[in-house]
């Protein structure tokens, strides 16, 4: 069973608190959501580093939802990242069918990899193993599901950049035959929309 919040303080009142201190003192009458903002890179022979979110305004549907705001909230948003997936995906070159392939940490080798978090040029995560992920290494993890619940709440804040960096230690996966594989990174978490009239 996974927690709800940690340290005694819910999501919602860290993201309060963090967005006060930039002035953002309106947050706290803002719609809250749930959210998952994902990026997706190309698996290629010998890669073994990935900077997801960078340069997602370059990627279209369905390899990114971060839309043309790319790597940072837009005005009004924001969010707490409680837990990051990653996944494999398939897309085969001829019928253009997509296939969740599997969790990244499928292969064991993958959890040797490590996981840097900076926003606006601040590193708020520093080389966090994957072994995280790992239900051997994870109480909130089972075996059908590879999540890394992170132990402090990140606020990303409306308007800063952000991104995430992955280093493996082997390439990721080897695309099948006549398939493109992609690397998919889920930033899951609470968020806050603007709500011009009111909150549900």
């Amino acid at each position: 069973m996974r927690e709800i919040f940690k340290g005694g303080v819910t999501p919602q009142q860290k993201l309060v608190a963090v967005n006060n201190k930039f002035g953002n003192v309106n947050v706290k009458n803002q719609q809250g959501t749930s959210r998952i903002i994902y990026d997706s890179i190309e698996i290629t022979a010998g890669k073994t580093f990935y900077r997801f979110f960078e340069d997602s305004t370059t990627r279209a549907f369905p390899l990114t939802n971060t839309g043309s705001e790319g790597n940072k909230l837009g005005v009004g948003d924001t969010m707490v990242v409680n837990q990051i997936l990653f996944s494999i995906w398939q897309r085969n070159n001829t019928s253009g069918v997509w296939d969740l392939f599997g969790n990244l940490l499928t292969f064991n080798k993958n959890a040797l990899g490590l996981i840097d978090f900076d926003i606006a040029n601040n590193k708020v995560i520093k080389k966090l193993s994957l072994t995280e992920g790992l239900r051997d290494f994870n109480k909130d993890t089972t075996g059908l599901n590879n999540v890394i619940d992170l132990e402090t709440q990140i606020v990303i804040p409306p308007l800063l950049q952000y991104t995430l960096d992955l280093q493996l230690p082997a390439e990721a996966f080897t695309p099948q035959p006549n398939q493109t594989a992609y690397l998919v990174c889920q930033l899951i978490g609470t968020g806050g929309i603007i709500a011009p009239r009111t909150t549900f």
